[in-house]
């Protein structure tokens, strides 16, 4: 019974890993990064800024600070994830009989 559910808890970490590192791989257009800095600073006490880096490919825009902070924080996710999952699997084959 406990070999069954440390196989669900690899299979769900598995999954949330994998759709960390599938998320992580989205880019963030300067218009969404604009919208994002504009709504913090309506909120808070911080001047809204204009600065940013951006990579044009072709008729679109994308902020390279604010891509590489968005997959940076999702990668570290999807990595600890799977981290957890090859734990539980590491423990499931210690149990197995």
């Amino acid at each position: 019974m406990i070999s069954v559910i440390l196989k669900v808890l690899v299979a769900g970490a598995g999954f949330a890993s994998a759709t960390s590192w599938l998320y992580g791989g989205k880019t963030v257009s300067r218009e969404q990064e604009l919208n994002q800095r504009r709504r913090n600073a309506e909120r808070s006490s911080e001047p809204f800024s204009l600065a940013g880096v951006n990579i044009l490919d072709g008729d679109t825009s994308y902020d390279l600070i604010a891509t590489l902070r968005h997959q940076s924080q999702w990668n570290r996710a999807g990595a600890i994830l799977a981290a957890i999952a090859i734990l539980i699997q590491t423990l499931d084959s210690l149990t197995a009989d």
